[in-house]
C-alpha cells in the first residue's frame, strides 16, 4: 500500500462533508477539522467485517472518507493526515500502542514551534487537541482523558465515571510514514485478535455533549441502553444511523447483515 497525495478537489470536497471551507492553517481551523470529522464520519468496523478481510488500498481508504462511511484509525488517521498536509499544515503520523505494539495511528502537528497531539481516528470522543506537555484534563460527558509523559514515552490516559485512571495507549515522538504501518494493516485486517475488530462490531458517533455507541450487539447513548436481539433489528440500526447512505453503499453490494451478525451472535 502506497501513499498517494490527495487532489485539491478531494480536500475540497472533504470539507465540505464537514461543512467546512478552507482557512488559515492555525490551531482553530485544525480544532474544526478534528472536531467535525469526530462528528460527522463514523469510528466503525462495519465495512471491515463484510470486506473478505481485504487490506484497504488508499483508493478504498479515499473512497470511504469522502463519502463519509469512515472506518477505524486505518482508515480515518492516514486520510486526515492527507488531508492536513494538503492544507499546508506540518503534520506527521506517530506509531502508538493499545493491544499491540505500533498497533494504532496517531497524528501530530507542528504549530508556531509546538507539537500538538490529535487522534480524530480513535473510537473514543479526542475533541480536544493537545499541546505535548500539557497534562491537562480534558473533558467529555463520557470521560476525562489527558496526554501525560511516562517513562520516555506519552501515554493518552482515561478516567472514566468512578474508574480509576488507566492508560489507553502510548506512544514516541518518532515519526513514521505509512508504509511503516504494513504489518499493522495485514494483522489488523486479516489476524483474529490481533485487535477486536475482527470478533466484534464497533460503530461510534459522537457529539460534544452526547453520543451513539454499537458495541456487539448493545448500543448505547448518553440516556439509553438498548440489546439488539436479531440482525433485523442490527439491519434496521445500521440504516437508521448511517442515513441518508443507503446501507449497499455503506457496506458494498456483496455484504449480508448475517456475516455481521454471526460475530456477535
Amino acid at each position: 500500500m502506497t501513499q498517494d497525495w490527495l487532489s485539491d478537489s478531494e480536500v475540497d470536497k472533504f470539507l465540505k462533508l464537514l461543512d467546512l471551507s478552507r482557512s488559515e492553517c492555525n490551531l482553530p481551523f485544525l480544532v474544526e477539522i478534528i472536531s467535525k470529522t469526530i462528528e460527522k464520519i463514523p469510528f466503525q468496523n462495519l465495512t471491515m467485517l463484510s470486506n473478505a478481510r481485504e487490506v484497504p488500498t488508499w483508493d478504498d481508504i479515499k473512497g470511504q472518507m469522502l463519502s463519509a462511511v469512515g472506518g477505524i484509525c486505518t482508515v480515518r488517521n492516514p486520510f486526515i493526515h492527507q488531508v492536513l498536509v494538503k492544507l499546508g499544515y506540518d503534520a506527521k503520523l506517530v506509531a502508538a500502542t493499545i493491544m499491540q505494539p505500533d498497533c494504532h495511528i496517531a497524528i501530530v502537528v507542528r504549530i508556531d514551534d509546538e507539537d500538538w497531539w490529535c487522534d480524530p481516528g480513535n473510537g473514543f470522543p479526542y475533541f480536544s487537541i493537545i499541546r505535548i506537555g500539557d497534562e491537562s484534563v480534558q473533558s467529555h460527558p463520557f470521560l476525562k482523558y489527558r496526554l501525560v509523559e511516562a517513562n520516555g514515552r506519552w501515554e493518552i490516559q482515561h478516567l472514566i465515571g468512578n474508574k480509576d485512571w488507566y492508560t489507553n495507549y502510548h506512544f514516541d515522538l518518532n515519526f513514521v510514514e505509512l508504509s511503516y504501518f504494513e504489518q499493522t494493516y495485514l494483522q489488523h485486517y486479516t489476524v483474529p485478535g490481533y485487535g477486536p475488530f475482527l470478533t466484534g462490531i464497533r460503530f461510534n458517533k459522537w457529539a460534544e455533549e452526547d453520543w451513539i455507541i454499537l458495541r456487539d450487539k448493545r448500543v448505547n447513548t448518553q440516556t439509553t441502553t438498548v440489546e439488539l436481539q436479531n440482525e433485523d433489528e442490527l439491519n434496521h440500526w445500521i440504516e437508521e444511523n448511517i442515513h441518508p447512505i443507503k446501507i449497499n453503499d455503506f457496506l458494498g453490494v456483496n455484504s449480508r447483515i448475517s456475516k455481521l451478525w454471526e460475530v456477535v451472535a
